[in-house]
């Protein structure tokens, strides 16, 4: 009766077009809308005439494929329930810096020495700080850990932990994040942090010819303005790391604007039950 293709565009996309031009009666989903409004906005128009339904994570993805024709609907980000769950007690350490440098090795291999150079930066002017990293695996722990004992920095100054990135977002009073979904997470606990993104520079050139967005983090594409900074590529540097983490962490009223800001955006996240609205809407399609 229906087919629910699940992420996965590059592979998806071309099965529902299969599956129309074979003369298919079954209803097709797609759960959840691909990015089509960062690149290849061309294949809007393709899709509304094979889709049934699309499913969205964001309200403004909703308008971009109403106006190609596509019936869609915004179910909010099922990140939110699993966030809610491990929401913690407690207020923020007023020392604490946390690091978030990726989950793949090479991006942390890229991003770590610069926190780590930023943090050596601000140890002299302020010993009272201490720095908490994220790791997504034992294996980079280890990785990162070698990375500390070579930095000039105090034994202790920086801890590596596994697995505790969501609990040190809503501990740390300000933090250094690198592109991808932990941008988000960081928003919706209301961290103040500053994005980070490096790659290699043919896919740095490569991707701008593609991409049409003008940002790079989700909560400033979600805001149509910069609300975080992009410490993007040359700019993703120790000195620029080490003075926003410097002004947000002694200056409570810009700490305080940003995370207000930050609260704001994530609140288009919705409001939780992503999978339930989703659910009803196909429903509704099937009724029909």
């Amino acid at each position: 009766a229906a087919v629910v293709l699940v992420d996965y565009p590059g592979f998806n996309l071309r099965l529902a077009k299969a599956l129309r031009a074979a003369g298919t009666g079954a209803k097709l989903v797609d759960y959840i809308s691909p990015q089509v409004w960062a690149w290849h906005r061309e294949r809007l128009l393709h899709m509304a005439g094979y889709l049934d339904l699309m499913l969205c994570l964001f309200p403004f993805e909703q308008d971009i494929f109403e106006q190609a024709g596509l019936r869609t609907v915004w179910m909010g980000h099922p990140m939110v329930d699993q966030l809610e769950e491990n929401r913690i007690e407690g207020g923020r350490e007023e020392h604490l810096i946390g690091l978030f440098p990726g989950s793949r090795e090479r991006e942390v291999a890229r991003l770590f020495p610069v926190m780590l150079r930023a943090a050596e930066r601000l140890q002299a002017k302020h010993p009272e700080w201490h720095y908490e990293a994220a790791a997504a695996s034992e294996s980079l722990k280890e990785l990162m850990e070698s990375w500390i004992v070579a930095a000039e920095l105090p034994r202790g100054a920086v801890v590596v932990r596994v697995g505790t990135s969501q609990d040190l977002m809503q501990r740390a009073t300000s933090g250094v994040v690198a592109s991808g979904t932990a941008t988000m997470e960081a928003a919706y606990y209301g961290m103040p942090y500053c994005l980070v993104y490096k790659v290699a520079w043919p896919t740095w050139v490569m991707g701008k010819l593609l991409v049409e967005v003008d940002y790079i983090g989700m909560a400033n594409i979600i805001a149509d303005r910069q609300v975080v900074h992009e410490f993007v590529q040359r700019e993703a540097n120790a000195g620029n790391v080490a003075a926003f983490l410097e002004s947000v962490m002694t200056e409570p009223g810009r700490r305080e604007n940003l995370q207000r800001e930050l609260l704001e955006v994530a609140a288009k996240l919705g409001e939780g039950g992503a999978a339930k609205i989703a659910a009803g809407a196909i429903m509704e399609v099937l009724g029909e």
